[in-house]
């Protein structure tokens, strides 16, 4: 491959490889030659028709899959969900790697970025393709960065530069083909903690949260949808506390041993980004959760929760107080932080959780709130849940009884029950 050496010691050649996890490898690579502080692209193929941007639904039934797409014949859990009403699809997960080398010739140390996608990639724009002749051409493909006990972003990297990394690696064409195809429709931000407390990733960089931010605006600025899943913690409405850790104990006198809560991180980026997302999904099934806390300690009903957490957001102003300052290192003063209802998706555990470490909500009661909610029009921007691969588990089919309350498609079944 060509070189070209960036400022100071240091040469950088970006290689976006394809590396998918496991049984799946994809050994070509596509190279671009640029150096870190340029923004043209040298083009490995020639694209003459940019990818279409995809529209996001008004109403969003969002769920997330672990699904590699190592065979087209394994989809049909996924298939399911899409036909009774998913209708954004997360993928879980994708990541950037750094390696390092030395070149023997010039004794020069050469940085390698890649990005590791878990999926097939070619079996997945095969599986979308599929999706678009059922008559699924709704249906939102966006993919997560990640994940608890995964990788923050790497250190060292602009978000201009991670983008463009990302941007190449997501608008692969076919061979011999001009038009330009995005393999996912945006990106979502899963940065989570890690369970060995001495992890580095239990406490957000800095340079890692303006690495977020920069990506999203650059990624919405290009057509593409962005959105965040912060655990309740991390985007906590009931308080205004700040800090980079994810290594905290919440308020309540209910499990303080529980040591891995956050204090309102992703607030960070929304406060300097927020016109880039496109959509929160808050995870009210964060392990002893506010929601966990109020509805197992203090006996309240599961859609009165959700009526509550609503209203108060609502009468905020659909925006809270957030005080930056208490970590002087970021140079950002208190504020508030908007989070409208018209990006915000509620968001739960189907079969998996045991409904006191990660609270379960049942379709019914989170229909009654939903149906309170709509009397004052202030209804959410949708629902959704964490993950495909979980449901039928305990007998619990969240997408049917989601999919009764947002009505994204003709009934199939009785959500009620949550059975088949």
């Amino acid at each position: 491959h060509n070189m070209k050496l960036s400022t100071g010691s240091l040469l950088r050649t970006y290689l976006y490889a394809i590396t998918v996890s496991h049984t799946y490898f994809n050994p070509h690579v596509l190279s671009m030659n640029i150096s870190p502080s340029t923004s043209s692209r040298g083009g490995s193929t020639s694209r003459t028709v940019p990818p279409k941007p995809k529209v996001l639904p008004n109403k969003l039934l969002v769920a997330y899959t672990t699904n590699k797409c190592e065979s087209l014949e394994d989809m049909h859990k996924v298939t399911r969900a899409v036909e009774e009403g998913v209708n954004v699809l997360v993928w879980s997960f994708v990541s950037f790697k750094v390696t390092t080398a030395t070149c023997a010739t010039s004794n020069t140390v050469i940085s390698k970025l890649e990005l590791k996608a878990s999926q097939n990639l070619t079996k997945l724009k095969e599986y979308k393709r599929i999706l678009d002749e059922m008559g699924y051409n709704d249906v939102v493909h966006i993919v997560a960065f990640g994940g608890w006990n995964g990788p923050h972003l790497p250190p060292g990297y602009s978000g201009k530069e991670l983008y463009q990394a990302f941007n190449d690696f997501n608008t692969q064409n076919e061979s011999g083909c001009d038009d330009a195809e995005f393999i996912w429709d945006g990106i979502d931000w899963d940065l989570e903690g890690h369970d060995n407390l001495d992890n580095p990733t239990n406490e957000f960089t800095i340079e890692c949260l303006d690495q977020m931010g920069e990506m999203s605006a650059l990624a919405k600025e290009n057509g593409l949808l962005v959105s965040m899943a912060p655990p309740e913690s991390y985007l906590d409405t009931t308080r205004p506390q700040f800090s980079r850790s994810v290594k905290l104990t919440y308020p309540e006198p209910w499990h303080q041993d529980f040591t891995y809560h956050g204090a309102n991180v992703y607030a960070y980026v929304l406060a300097q980004w927020g016109d880039s997302i496109d959509f929160i999904f808050m995870q009210f099934y964060e392990s002893y959760s506010h929601a966990a806390y109020q509805v197992n300690e203090l006996g309240i009903l599961p859609s009165t929760f959700l009526i509550n957490y609503v209203a108060d957001l609502v009468k905020k102003g659909e925006r809270y107080l957030v005080k930056f300052e208490d970590d002087v290192s970021i140079n950002l003063e208190n504020q508030y932080v908007n989070l409208p209802l018209n990006k915000l998706v509620l968001g739960f555990a189907n079969g998996w959780a045991d409904g006191e470490k990660a609270i379960f909500f049942r379709p019914n009661e989170m229909e009654v709130a939903y149906e309170e909610l709509s009397k004052t029009n202030h209804t959410p921007r949708g629902m959704g849940y964490w993950v495909i691969e979980e449901e039928g588990r305990n007998s619990v089919f969240l997408t049917k009884g989601l999919n009764k309350i947002l009505k994204i498609r003709p009934l199939v079944g009785n959500g009620d029950k949550l059975v088949e």
